[in-house]
């Protein structure tokens, strides 16, 4: 340690003689202090310890791999990740069955769901699950739940959604529309009466529309579906556990 590194305070109190202060050098021999009207005080500074730095949390979406697995191997407590990769309508792992009578269970949105397509298909209904009585066109005859994510509430849109001879039935007033927001968990419920759709303390149900008739012997489960008109403008992913 240098001469430098001392930091010598003053006290202006007068005192008699001061005390021996002994500092180690390689070739130094005890000193007295020499008489003084002030005394002489040797602080010498401690290094301080660096606090640890706390890593920064990670809000990145889960890779191409851990989705693959996720929804291989669902071990999520809010089930299956589903996943729609940019530029794709289609949800992968698909959710098809046959002869199906109802689709029960939840869903939960997460901020890796959220997208804009900076236009006005944003109003557009995308396809969470459901029965299609026509498996090999959806979207001719099926009885769906539907969602879409509003850029002005920030929140996830849910409602009942219908084909009917190829013909869509869609939401017709607000009341139909149940707004989730992310990292929430709501359920539905789709039969041969309708769509059950329920969060919170809010349930709304709607039958099936005129010209829609059940048939188990071609009732199909919905797969997920993007759009709409337009592809996924990023890769989106959501939670769903059927039950």
């Amino acid at each position: 340690m240098s001469a430098a590194d001392l930091h010598v305070p003053v006290s202006m109190e007068p005192v008699a003689e001061a005390a021996a202060v002994q500092v180690t050098r390689r070739d130094a021999r005890p000193r007295r202090a020499a008489r003084t009207g002030v005394s002489g005080v040797l602080s010498v500074p401690v290094p301080s310890t660096p606090a640890a730095s706390t890593p920064a949390s990670s809000t990145s979406a889960p890779g191409p791999i851990a989705r693959f697995l996720g929804g291989l191997f669902p071990c999520d407590p809010r089930g299956r990740l589903i996943t729609i990769y940019k530029g794709t309508h289609f949800a992968i792992p698909n959710s098809f069955g046959f002869f199906i009578q109802q689709v029960t269970g939840t869903g939960t949105f997460t901020a890796n769901t959220v997208y804009d397509l900076k236009d006005e298909d944003q109003f557009d209904w995308n396809k969470f699950t459901g029965i299609a009585f026509t498996p090999l066109e959806p979207d001719r005859d099926s009885a769906m739940v539907g969602w879409r994510y509003n850029l002005v509430s920030r929140e996830f849109e849910i409602a009942p959604f219908y084909n009917v001879d190829k013909v869509r039935i869609l939401p017709k007033n607000p009341a139909e529309v149940i707004s989730v927001p992310a990292d929430e968990t709501f359920e539905f419920l789709v039969d041969y009466t309708g769509v059950t759709l329920t969060y919170g303390d809010k349930t709304i149900f709607k039958p099936y529309p005129e010209g829609l008739v059940p048939n188990v012997w071609t009732a199909a489960r919905v797969s997920g579906w993007f759009g709409g008109n337009e592809v996924a403008p990023r890769t989106v992913s959501y939670y769903l556990k059927l039950t």
